[in-house]
């Protein structure tokens, strides 16, 4: 009989005690082959986790809707969702109809519906879908769309996210006071004037588009399709995040984000040779090349192939740098670092910029408002019997941190 999740994570939780036994316990004959079988069992018990709970997430909307088909669009808690905020399970009602049907089924909707809706647009202008008129996103549609583009880790799960009402440049203030020290004074003294010298760095807001996304006329006018807009949150979400976290990682600053990576300080540079791999002694030299402030709230950030170099790294003594989480809960640690996979970042290469460490919410991600949706039933479309969707969302991102000392940089030695 297959072991539920509580039974999964009891036995995965036991195995890396196991391993933590192991580390601590065996300093003189330690068995590294012990803790990488341990370690390799962690992940299959940790994946099969995430397929039984993805399917018993499923199971549960599936079974939601069947017993609650009245319930509407976008107002439960499905998928992931926040529960909704006082009115958007109306405005979910209107955002579900101008969806399927533009503003022609929003005015075939109820007088009550219609009238609750118009007073919640008059009360609280946000964002907005334009292109027939209107209708005002739900909450839950925009706030989820921004929560899933976290949810693909990167960037904007462990930066600092600002949200703005408007999008003129932000002025940020920052100082950096780490050479600066107080005095003493003898009786009567006169005590020393030395100003705090600030520095600024703008943010602005830079427009992401999804590009368009076409709806087959038939997927919208079948009833049985219940979660319309669930599934175009999925697909716009995943553009906007990959486009998004591309530039939050790598850009340039033209037109878009500077990435996270351009705005790091010079840590460490590999030695001759290692072009496309690095050493336990190359995380420590990372490691220290980063001010001790910064380190207390650091972390690391690479790609998934320099995390499997990590976890096949062992210290001075044959012991694994890369430890799992004692428990299910609990984040697997590097050098006792947590750290984030980002698909965008350089891989182990000559001259790549591979591993960040750092305290990572320096960097600063600015939104616009929230997500805005169009929604297009032009000639172009309904000649292949379609409705075009599009998302576009201003946003800026910038390391706010002088002298660009809270986040380091490790780059592989040239060929």
């Amino acid at each position: 009989m297959p072991k539920t999740i509580a039974e999964l994570r009891k036995q995965r939780d036991a195995l890396a005690k196991k391993a933590r036994n192991n580390l601590d316990e065996n300093t003189g004959d330690f068995d590294p082959k012990l803790n990488d079988e341990i370690y390799a069992e962690i992940d299959r018990i940790d994946g099969q986790i995430k397929a039984e709970q993805q399917q018993l997430d499923l199971e549960a909307r599936l079974q939601s809707e069947a017993s609650d088909p009245d319930t509407p669009t976008g107002g439960q808690n499905s998928g992931g969702q926040q529960p909704s905020r006082p009115g958007d399970e109306v405005r979910a009602v209107v955002f579900d109809a101008y969806l399927r049907g533009g503003d022609a089924a929003v005015n075939r909707l109820p007088e009550n519906v219609l009238s609750d809706y118009n007073r919640q647009v008059q009360a609280a202008q946000s964002t907005g879908v334009e292109s027939e008129g209107g209708a005002l996103v739900p909450t839950t549609f925009s706030g989820t769309l921004l929560q899933a583009m976290q949810d693909y880790g990167g960037v904007r799960s462990v930066g600092t996210v600002q949200q703005t009402a408007s999008g003129e440049p932000i002025q940020w203030p920052t100082v950096d006071e780490t050479a600066v020290i107080g005095e003493w004074l003898a009786e009567n003294d006169t005590v020393t004037d030395q100003d705090v010298a600030f520095g600024t760095t703008s943010i602005g807001a830079h427009l992401a588009s999804s590009k368009g996304v076409a709806v087959p006329f038939a997927l919208l006018q079948d009833a049985g399709i219940t979660n319309i807009e669930g599934m175009l949150n999925g697909l716009l979400a995943a553009r906007l995040a990959r486009l998004t976290n591309a530039a939050y990682t790598t850009g340039d600053g033209a037109g878009k984000p500077t990435g996270i990576v351009n705005g790091a300080g010079q840590g460490h540079t590999t030695a001759a040779g290692l072009v496309d791999s690095f050493t336990y002694d190359d995380f420590v030299e990372l490691e220290h090349s980063v001010d001790p402030i910064y380190r207390r709230d650091g972390s690391w950030m690479f790609h998934d192939t320099s995390l499997k170099v990590a976890k096949k790294m062992k210290d001075g003594d044959g012991r694994p740098i890369w430890v799992p989480g004692i428990s299910s809960e609990a984040p697997a640690e590097i050098l006792n670092y947590g750290y984030t996979v980002n698909q965008d970042m350089a891989e182990p290469a000559a001259n790549a910029d591979s591993t960040l460490f750092g305290d990572m919410s320096k960097y600063m991600i600015r939104d616009v408002m929230n997500v805005t949706l169009f929604r297009f039933t032009d000639s172009a479309y309904t000649r292949k019997g379609q409705v075009g969707f599009l998302a576009m969302l201003r946003t800026d991102g910038k390391t706010i941190a002088a002298n660009n000392a809270a986040i380091k940089k490790m780059t592989h030695a040239a060929a």
